[in-house]
């Protein structure tokens, strides 16, 4: 049997969190986390083959949250994959600037999100 592509969503939002759970399980092995401090303490525990990550969250931001955990070796390559409801240039320059994998604006539909995990996931081998 083949293993599961893990995924770790990190947003704020109890709605978003329950649609990426229902939307990527069974499929894959999902876990959420409402903050970036709750990410980080699962993923000194745990590790994911994907990350979606919220920016606009309170205390430690996506941002924050991005360039800390490419400071830990294990999760310097692990693709995030930026999903977030703010627009414009700054923020797109700065998303792309980063060691993002991919910038998805929400609502995301169902099928780019799985398309890009799955391209994630095949180019981070």
């Amino acid at each position: 049997m083949e293993k599961k592509i893990s995924v770790l969503a990190i947003d704020d939002d109890a709605v978003q969190l329950r649609m990426f759970r229902n939307l990527l399980h069974p499929k894959y092995d999902v876990w959420t986390v409402n903050s970036a401090s709750n990410a980080i303490n699962f993923l000194n525990a745990n590790q994911v083959d994907v990350i979606l990550l919220d920016i606009a969250m309170p205390n430690i931001t996506g941002f924050e949250f991005l360039y800390d955990i490419r400071k830990i070796p294990s999760y310097y390559k692990v693709p995030i994959i930026i999903i977030s409801g703010k627009t414009g240039n700054e923020f797109l320059v700065e998303a792309r600037n980063s060691s993002a994998f991919d910038v998805l604006n929400k609502p995301v539909e169902p099928d780019i999100l799985i398309s890009a995990i799955e391209r994630a996931f095949s180019e981070s081998k």
